[in-house]
């Protein structure tokens, strides 16, 4: 990916990763609370593409059902679209 993505006002973002249940949900809350962060969860992202029905979900869907992982390619784009919105 190299075109630059510019997000307006310049916000600080912070990554918070790591295994099921490895507390990444009560982490990100705590990050809401404490700095009023907004929360964007890639699972929840998914979910709702899915439910969209869009190329994306379904491609996300099948890849899901087969207990891979999605694409970094399109886990960016989704991520991207949804700072951006």
């Amino acid at each position: 990916m190299s075109e630059k993505i510019v997000l307006p006002g310049n916000p600080k973002i912070v990554f918070v990763l790591g295994g099921p249940a490895s507390g990444k949900g009560t982490q990100s809350a705590n990050l809401v609370t404490e700095y009023g962060y907004t929360h964007i969860s890639t699972g929840d992202l998914f979910r709702a593409e899915v439910a969209k029905g869009s190329p994306e979900g379904e491609e996300m869907k099948r890849i899901m059902a087969e207990g891979a992982l999605v694409p970094y390619q399109l886990t960016v784009k989704i991520l991207i679209n949804a700072m951006k919105a």
